[in-house]
């Protein structure tokens, strides 16, 4: 085991101690690329003050700076896994750590209701989580088809109902010891967001240069961009801080729970809940509104789109 390995499987183990990611920071600034530790140590910081925002003006600027080195190709230093599935194909996980954000968001009209109200949320376990949605390679080594209507091996499965998705990763779970399933909606907006609370992990505005939406449909001061009519391969685009590629745009993602109003938003109607399954980030197919890391959108788990799949976890214990 390398001396980096070391270090990353130590944070693994203990990942609230925050003595592991500054000797972290440390060793890359030495041996590897001072700015991924420099942009390690300012993820550090937007994640410790990511409850209290407004305390930190500061935030923007870590922010703006984070989203520079992404943009200029930077990869960020985080504990990944790799599982082989049939045929040799991979499948790599980033680790995500316990934590607590911000869930929701107060921006919007009438029609973003149910992303109300701003409330904290705790997360005390940690998990894998694949750093791409499931690519229609990996579905066909599991799962021996391909739905997808926009084919491609390293192009995001599509078409695939929830049921279909809880299926996969019950065929997935055979495979490795630990247990595999679809993210919460709570854990999504999470590794989603990365310690933000912007719009979107780039900030409040987005562009086609950085995600995979239909870029004719502006929404707020996002420039106008290109409709590319389809979807493109997984980590075509920047990652966020925890190197998980395609979290705004490309495919809605399947999470695991029903619909339900959040905590204290007595206003919103629940009749949706148990029939209606979550989904987010937005598609290729969808307006930019939709690709932000709060908007929560609703189907029926038997649907079955070309711009819908989603990403699989895999539960440490």
């Amino acid at each position: 085991m390398s001396h980096l390995d070391a270090l990353l499987a130590g944070i693994v183990t203990e990942p609230r101690e925050e003595t592991r990611w500054l000797v972290l920071a440390d060793w890359l600034e030495e041996y590897d690329d001072p700015r991924r530790a420099e942009f390690l140590r300012l993820h550090r910081r937007m994640l410790a003050t990511c409850c209290e925002p407004d305390a930190h003006p500061e935030r923007a600027a870590w922010q703006a700076r984070m989203t520079e080195l992404l943009v200029a190709g930077l990869r960020p230093c985080v504990p990944q896994e790799t599982l082989i599935l049939p045929g040799g194909v991979p499948m790599t996980f980033s680790f995500i750590p316990p934590g607590a954000f911000l869930m929701g968001s107060d921006t919007g009209g009438e029609d973003n209701e149910g992303e109300r109200p701003v409330h904290r949320v705790e997360l005390p376990q940690g998990f894998l989580l694949g750093a791409c949605p499931v690519t229609q390679a990996q579905w066909l080594a599991v799962m021996d088809t391909d739905p997808s209507r926009f084919k491609g091996a390293e192009r995001p499965v599509e078409q695939v109902s929830c049921d279909d998705c809880v299926e996969f990763c019950a065929k997935l779970a055979e495979l490795t010891p630990r247990s595999a399933g679809l993210l919460t909606e709570a854990e999504w907006e999470y590794v989603c967001r990365a310690g933000t609370t912007t719009e979107y992990h780039f900030g409040d505005t987005i562009t086609t240069d950085l995600a995979n939406f239909d870029g004719r449909l502006n929404w707020e001061h996002a420039p106008a961009g290109v409709y590319r009519q389809q979807t493109t391969e997984v980590a075509s685009f920047p990652p966020n801080a925890w190197g998980l590629y395609d979290v705004h745009g490309n495919v809605w993602e399947w999470c695991a729970d029903w619909f339900y109003p959040y905590p204290g938003n007595a206003d919103l109607a629940s009749d949706l809940a148990e029939r209606m399954r979550n989904a987010r980030g937005g598609g290729w197919f969808g307006e930019p509104v939709e690709c932000r890391s709060a908007f929560r959108a609703l189907f029926e788990r038997h649907n079955v789109t070309a711009d819908v799949g989603f990403r699989v976890c895999l539960r440490l214990s």
